[in-house]
């Protein structure tokens, strides 16, 4: 086999376990709380026992900020990780020099790897564009980098260009949350090559026990289902890595409650009744409940109505997730 590059080195030995995709808190003027985040990474670690954090992604609003708060949250996330876990920060664009300049910022504050959202036009664009713009992307820094391949952009990377990309030497990893047989067909072709993950957590233990999967990437519901003294997900995953394969789909399947509220808060209900509005604000919300406050979103998206957070309260108290953080 034909000798990895150090990005790719790097990614196979550090993107394994659990990785959560986190919110970014904003305080009530509007500007990121550099408090609550420093907060709830500390949370994310020591609490919930991460193997790794992803910032300033779709969940984190990077299409709300600037490009000097884009860099900010980057450092604020540097500081509050202090190289406890690796830390994966997005810096897609639709601007490529800014792409650009995020990576090689990126890099330049120590973050191990860089993730780009497919590149967002106008137009459904074609292979050649997209595989122009991750060369160029790719050769703009030498931080290893991943792939984004979310239906946030408007389309879809194929396998086949997702191969051609996996040749480029810092093109190190892929977050492909498509269907089943997409996802498995990128696995087959380039997983020997770059590390493919997912962002499923109802999917993710049959990925890592019959499919090899290392990672999962990257999950809110890591923090959304999870409490200090009670962490499901990081219990299967482990009983899982220790051969107890029954038992770790045992507790899986206790989650089912949980994944019901997931569905109904953050991906059924704000497709029907938000026209397709991305769900930060019923995820912070979420957070905020449990007693791990993350502020409000900005605009164009709004608060929950006091109606809809009673019927998220009650949703968490069913589950006896309201304020369980202490």
């Amino acid at each position: 086999m034909t000798a990895l590059s150090p990005a790719k080195e790097a990614a196979f030995e550090k993107v394994t376990g659990l990785w959560i995709a986190i919110p970014t808190p904003f305080d009530r003027s509007g500007e990121i709380d550099g408090e609550a985040l420093a907060r709830s990474v500390d949370y994310y670690i020591d609490g919930l026992g991460v193997d790794g954090i992803f910032c300033g992604g779709v969940m984190g609003e990077f299409w709300a900020m600037t490009l000097d708060e884009r860099r900010r949250c980057h450092e604020l996330a540097v500081d509050a990780t202090a190289g406890r876990v690796p830390l994966m920060a997005h810096v897609g664009h639709h601007v490529f020099s800014e792409a650009a300049e995020l990576s090689r910022h990126a890099e330049s504050i120590g973050i191990d790897f860089a993730i780009a959202i497919n590149p967002y036009f106008p137009i459904n664009p074609s292979e050649d564009l997209i595989r122009n713009w991750y060369r160029r992307l790719a050769a703009a820094s030498s931080i290893p980098l991943f792939l984004f391949n979310t239906s946030y952009s408007g389309y879809t990377l194929s396998p086949e260009l997702i191969a051609e990309l996996a040749e480029l030497d810092t093109v190190c990893g892929i977050k492909n949350p498509k269907p089943m047989d997409h996802l498995l067909r990128v696995k087959e072709i380039v997983g020997d090559r770059i590390v493919v993950c997912d962002a499923g957590e109802e999917e993710w233990l049959g990925l890592h026990l019959d499919h090899g999967f290392p990672a999962l990437m990257s999950t809110p519901a890591l923090a959304m289902f999870q409490v200090p003294g009670r962490r499901p997900i990081a219990d299967y995953t482990a009983l899982a890595d220790s051969g107890d394969i029954e038992a770790a789909w045992r507790l899986h399947a206790t989650l089912g409650g949980e994944r019901r509220a997931f569905q109904r808060w953050m991906r059924d209900r704000w497709l029907a009744q938000r026209a397709g509005a991305i769900p930060i604000a019923e995820l912070k919300s979420w957070l905020n409940l449990i007693g791990l406050p993350q502020g409000e979103v900005r605009p164009p998206l709004v608060p929950l109505s006091p109606g809809e957070l009673d019927e998220l309260s009650a949703d968490l108290d069913l589950l006896g997730l309201l304020g369980a953080i202490n």
